[in-house]
């Protein structure tokens, strides 16, 4: 892939599309508004009621969550960042998963989601929260399932390569942060890079209890992480 599978582009994609689809959902029920009866509004309120109590049956508890590696090619900092980045995410702890962000990428595109959405990265991260569960929702042949508890169990973790159309793994990376470029703004990359020692990619499987049932939920996904002074951080 010359553009990287990842978590955070999915995830991305997802949340760009919600301002639009929120907007037409508004404009259609403004258009009804002047013949709906009373009892269609206490219909979708009971909806909602059963909606909310539909998605507090997922709750759970998310541990450390445990990490399979090459201590030779992915060091434990890593590793650690990796695993509180998830653990923040599965227990909605917005202020944990900020912590493990590159800070310079978290305040520019934090502002891009704001000013292009009204918007910023929580409503992302909460919406990264749900596409995990999503994920854990979904068996082996693709059937939509229904699952009230998620715990992930493991998280097997290897550097990125490059595909045979690649000249190396930092193709690959200057190929996808060439994506921010062309959405937040010309100069993120090169001020990204001036603000870290290096930008490196991991690929990871995630594997999860889904009552009681394990299997892999992300297969040979990638994340795209900072290095400074040996700290680890987040694009995504």
């Amino acid at each position: 892939m010359s553009i990287f599978k990842r978590l955070a582009l999915v995830l991305t994609a997802v949340v760009m599309s919600l301002p639009l689809y929120c907007c037409a959902e508004k404009e259609e029920d403004a258009s009804d508004s002047s013949s709906a009866e009373v009892s269609d509004s206490a219909s979708e309120s009971e909806v909602s009621e059963e909606s909310s109590e539909e998605s507090s049956a997922a709750a759970y508890v998310q541990q450390d969550i445990p990490q399979e590696y090459d201590g030779s090619e992915i060091d434990d900092a890593c590793a650690q960042t990796i695993s509180r980045y998830f653990t923040a995410i599965m227990n909605q702890e917005y202020e944990e998963y900020e912590a493990t962000l590159d800070p310079y990428y978290l305040q520019v595109y934090d502002d891009w989601l704001d000013g292009n959405f009204g918007y910023g990265m929580e409503t992302s991260f909460e919406t990264m929260h749900q596409s995990l569960m999503d994920a854990a929702s979904v068996d082996e042949e693709g059937n939509a399932i229904t699952v009230e508890k998620v715990t992930i169990t493991k998280i097997a973790l290897s550097p990125a390569e490059p595909t045979e159309e690649e000249s190396d793994i930092n193709e690959a990376i200057d190929t996808y942060l060439a994506s921010y470029d062309s959405a937040i703004g010309e100069g993120f990359t090169e001020e990204l890079k001036k603000q870290c020692d290096e930008v490196i990619a991991v690929r990871f499987t995630m594997t999860a209890d889904c009552d009681g049932t394990e299997r892999d939920i992300l297969t040979d996904m990638e994340l795209l992480m900072t290095v400074t002074d040996g700290e680890y951080r987040i694009l995504g």
